[in-house]
């Protein structure tokens, strides 16, 4: 079945991908949280546990304490530090059958490809199920399958591996009646699974050699803890969960801030942990000192020195060194020694197959995780009503995977409460990237070309401790560079006087249109906004004025894609051709500026149709044309915004302004109903008010068929000295303003005392503008007595 086929599918509030712990933990959230939301749980194997179902490996355990590793709703019903994979799987089930989760899960059905449409606000998910190819539809997708392949793991190529002749095995595909009494065994590794395995598979074996080319860092633990067991006799049973839970916790990351703050001191501690059973101090050089500082790959953890007691009594031993090949009895090392076995264990780690190894899809567009930044770790830019699950590389999985379905609820109620029906992240702002998993453990640098990266700033990281993470998470701002889109035909909270809050417009990553570039405020806008980091799409009719530009900025930000477009705005047949060539060269608009604008010098009675009809065109009807031809794309990548830069005389009409207070009040008044219409649609809208800034538009201007060259030459030469705002500071207050999302954006001290007389004042405005600019000039000894084009950008 395709995403074609008319049969009908399911539809959910959420799909959740995943029945192991962070599956289940999300769907306990969400019953808890939002009992009247509709949900599934899409798991491949047939029974809930996820990785601790997967794996059944002699002496599989947790490497975290089960105090932080067990679900917070749920204590762990034992005082045990570390628990066997058999209890911890029992153990979800158990939590998921007494939640009635059991009921919303589906066995034996794996994910596919996810498909998002922009257009029906929901994703259509293909599944292969127990009765074949089946669809699903959902508002809201959640990939809780972690990132381990389950069909494999990590097999690296051993020479004469093909000659062996006794049994290879690796950990995760373990034969259910291998029997190991009495025989040699060699465990290739030095990881968790390793050590794991080591001391389970001695108390039967031989001899049992755990071969490791490097050494990893180990702390031998108590399996149960002195504190957990004094809370639990004097304190009552909830009481003493949470007690020993929050101490579990803060005890993790005490001791991952002093290994990171002070690496020799923490190495010291563990090999301290480790010379109750092994005294040689050769022995724990050659075997347990890594070169490495501990915590750059995860500090393996020996419950009670299981694997150091089983060394010492004889039971086992460790090599390091590197493999020359495998012989027909065992292993032959580089240096000469051979290693007799009957059985060679591959301990050497998982393969990393990210969200199941489903595909994502967003509008016709496969998504690659790789190319993405993951907005807090839990969401990827660009990708509409999709969160995910990576818990903590230095602490409890859990601790996080909690955290992120809490999360969830949370922008699930936000979406409910505000009537939105799709949220966003933004694009992330440039910079330098980091791994989505700080680890430096193989399978994780292996896997970084498949996943998604972080930032350096807020909320594009993931602080690597839990209290930050839940005061961020649970108590911050749910819309922190998230866009919000409506449902489609339904008015934002049910009344369209009230239109929905933007977020903040972040220019980082989008592409910017900007009309009028070549000079003045454009320039400068363009200039600011490649800065921002973002792509541009720079129109103008000076070409060679333009072509600089260009050049200048693909120089100084070679990251971006930066066009020039030189076009003349007053042929009105050329907005079509334009807007093909901007979508040619650039995947989509997010910004629009139409900056662009011409003056002219004389009274009404001056002017004729055929000046006027040029001015409307340029000022008016191409801004117009322009917005209608690229509402599309702005529509289609929420969050983007319109800045229409009308003018001083956009707020007053002076006299000797008709035709060009005629089209910036125009404009104006296009930009206030548009900007009613497009919040909707999750797009905002800008109108800018310049006064008084120094740029050639009134120097440029044309002169009025029926007026004097020498006069209007003479006015032009007189307002020009009134115009005394750099257009750096003018852009700079136009993008903050639109940044914010504000309607109106006042531009220098006299646009905001025009605006206050007109609010005080309404007919007076244009009669005060004018005195105030006569005696100015008058008071100037090179001025002139008659009012000139305009005193805008």
């Amino acid at each position: 079945m395709t995403f074609d086929s008319p049969a009908p599918a399911d539809h959910y509030d959420v799909v959740i991908v995943g029945a192991g712990i962070s599956g289940i933990d999300t769907a306990w959230r969400l019953q808890e949280r939002r009992p009247r939301t509709t949900y599934v749980v899409l798991e491949a194997r047939e029974r809930i546990g996820g990785t601790w179902d997967l794996f059944r490996y002699p002496g599989i355990r947790s490497d975290s304490d089960m105090a932080a590793f067990a679900f917070p709703f749920r204590p762990w019903p034992a005082q045990t530090k570390l628990a066997d994979g058999a209890e911890i799987r029992s153990y979800v089930a158990d939590t998921a059958r007494e939640a009635g989760i059991v009921e919303h899960v589906r066995f034996g059905t794996t994910v596919r490809e996810a498909r998002w449409s922009t257009p029906e606000q929901r994703w259509t998910v293909a599944v292969d199920g127990p009765g074949g190819p089946q669809t699903m539809t959902c508002g809201f997708l959640h990939l809780a399958a972690g990132y381990y392949d389950y069909a494999q793991g990590y097999q690296p190529h051993l020479p004469g591996r093909q000659g062996y002749e006794g049994t290879f095995v690796h950990p995760q595909q373990w034969p259910p009646g291998l029997d190991v009494a009495g025989r040699r065994v060699v465990v290739i590794g030095s990881g968790a699974t390793a050590m794991t395995l080591v001391p389970a598979l001695a108390h039967t074996a031989a001899r049992v050699t755990m071969l490791q080319r490097s050494p990893s860092w180990v702390a031998s633990v108590p399996s149960v803890s002195r504190s957990t067991q004094a809370a639990h006799r004097w304190l009552p049973a909830a009481v003493a969960h949470r007690v020993t839970r929050l101490a579990s916790v803060v005890y993790e990351h005490v001791t991952y801030a002093v290994a990171r703050r002070h690496p020799e001191r923490f190495a010291r501690l563990l090999r301290a942990s480790l010379r109750r059973d092994l005294p040689d101090e050769d022995l724990l050089d050659t075997h347990f000192t890594p070169d490495y500082p501990p915590w750059d790959q995860r500090v393996c953890l020996i419950p009670d020195g299981d694997l150091t007691r089983a060394i010492a009594d004889g039971r086992a031993d460790v090599v390091t060194g590197s493999i020359e090949t495998l012989t027909g009895e065992g292993v032959r090392l580089t240096d000469g020694r051979h290693l007799a076995a009957d059985i060679v264990v591959s301990a050497t780690g998982l393969r990393v197959l990210l969200f199941g190894g489903m595909t994502l899809v967003v509008d016709g567009e496969r998504v690659e995780p790789a190319s993405r930044i993951a907005y807090r770790g839990l969401m990827l830019e660009g990708v509409p009503n999709l969160t995910f699950t990576v818990g903590s590389a230095h602490a409890s999985w859990t601790l996080r995977a909690d955290l992120v379905a809490r999360y969830l609820c949370r922008l699930l109620a936000h979406l409910e409460r505000r009537g939105y029906a799709v949220v966003t992240p933004g694009a992330a702002p440039p910079g330098p990237r980091r791994p989505l998993i700080t680890l430096q453990a193989g399978y994780i640098r292996r896997a970084q070309g498949q996943m998604p990266r972080l930032g350096t700033r807020r909320p594009w990281t993931v602080p690597q401790n839990y209290f930050v993470e839940a005061l961020e998470l649970l108590l911050g701002r749910v819309g922190n560079h998230l866009v919000f889109t409506p449902r489609h035909g339904e008015p934002t909270q049910g009344n369209l006087m009230k239109p929905p809050k933007l977020p903040p417009l972040y220019y980082a990553g989008g592409t910017a249109v900007v009309t009028g570039a070549a000079g003045g405020i454009g320039e400068q806008l363009a200039r600011q906004l490649a800065a921002a980091g973002s792509h541009l799409a720079l129109v103008d009719r000076k070409a060679d004025l333009l072509d600089e530009l260009v050049r200048e900025l693909r120089s100084g930000y070679p990251g971006l894609r930066i066009s020039a477009h030189p076009v003349d705005l007053a042929a009105p047949e050329a907005v079509d051709g334009l807007v093909g060539d901007v979508l040619r060269q650039h995947e989509g608009v997010t910004v629009l500026v139409n900056n662009a604008g011409v003056a002219l010098a004389g009274a009404f009675d001056q002017l004729s149709t055929a000046d006027i009809d040029w001015l409307l065109q340029v000022n008016l009807h191409a801004p117009i044309a322009l917005t209608k031809a690229l509402l599309p794309t702005l529509t289609a990548h929420p969050g983007g915004h319109v800045i229409n830069v009308s003018s001083l005389f956009g707020l007053v009409g002076p006299a000797g302004q008709t035709a060009y207070a005629t089209s910036k009040f125009g404009l104006r008044g296009f930009s206030d109903a548009l900007r009613g219409e497009l919040m909707a649609q999750g797009v905002g809208v800008t109108t800018a008010h310049p006064g008084g800034v120094a740029t050639r538009i009134a120097a440029d201007s044309r002169t009025g068929a029926g007026m004097d060259e020498a006069e209007a030459q003479a006015g032009r030469e007189a307002f020009g000295r009134l115009l005394t705002m750099e257009p750096a500071a003018a852009a700079r207050t136009i993008l903050a303003g639109a940044r914010r999302r504000r309607a109106r954006v006042l531009v220098g001290w006299t646009s905001v005392a025009v605006d206050l007389v007109e609010r005080l004042a309404p007919t007076a405005g244009g009669r005060i503008l004018t005195a105030v600019a006569a005696r100015q000039l008058a008071r100037d000894p090179g001025g002139a007595s008659s009012l000139p084009t305009s005193t805008r950008n």
